[in-house]
């Protein structure tokens, strides 16, 4: 398990999550060639690992819900990530969250590369999520569960929220304290964990979403944080 010192927010948030997609729908309505929206949406990625550094967010991550139709690009993306002095420098380890193991095997193989390549940092968190639902999450883990109560490693009576946390995806991590929500509808990402998170909801869609749209949705968490204390 990543061991992952809880330091206690001042501005920033310690673990934020951001939805992104409808790439091609944006693409679409605004009559613009799909190739060069791609192109946009990847680099409003690569963003996201500077704002993540620049603000000191120990853990990020980031839901991909698009990615059938972009195949060529994101293995560009994440084998440019490979090598990004940013990454290393920073010692910022990637993880993959979902079944990306059932996507095109090009593809997965250069998520495992990068995976291995930062598997020894721990100072900074990126997390991709991948192939993945809310839901499918929380019932891959239920039927985890089952599995081992039938193998009796589990007794039904030892079935805690600890235990439930243990056995999704994001076991290894914090719950995060800020969700993004380009747009007006909550994604289900991190779905077992979002008791207790500000969720930031914006009008602009993700593919208008830029560095002063994070620094309003940390404004919005500083503020509201503040209420609470």
């Amino acid at each position: 398990m990543v061991e992952i010192p809880v330091l206690k927010p001042k501005k920033v948030p310690i673990h934020i999550a951001i939805n992104t997609g409808s790439v091609k729908a944006w693409a679409a309505e605004e009559e613009k060639d799909y190739t060069q929206a791609v192109k946009k949406h990847l680099e409003l990625l690569d963003e996201l690992v500077d704002l993540q550094l620049k603000h000191e967010n120990r853990v990020l991550t980031v839901n991909l819900t698009e990615y059938e139709g972009m195949i060529t690009d994101l293995k560009e993306f994440f084998n440019h990530l490979i090598n990004d002095e940013r990454i290393h420098a920073n010692q910022v380890r990637v993880f993959i969250i979902g079944r990306w193991y059932e996507i095109d095997s090009e593809l997965s193989d250069v998520l495992k590369q990068l995976v291995e390549k930062t598997k020894g940092y721990d100072k900074f968190f990126l997390n991709f999520c991948i192939n993945y639902d809310g839901q499918d999450e929380m019932l891959g883990a239920i039927r985890l569960i089952v599995r081992k109560i039938l193998a009796d490693k589990l007794k039904e009576e030892e079935l805690t929220p600890a235990v439930m946390k243990e056995n999704i995806y994001t076991s290894f991590f914090p719950p995060p304290e800020l969700i993004i929500e380009p747009g007006l509808k909550y994604s289900g990402i991190l779905l077992w964990d979002v008791k207790g998170a500000l969720i930031y909801f914006t009008n602009e869609h993700w593919m208008l979403f830029d560095k002063k749209e994070f620094e309003k949705a940390l404004v919005f968490y500083n503020k509201e944080a503040k209420k609470e204390e």
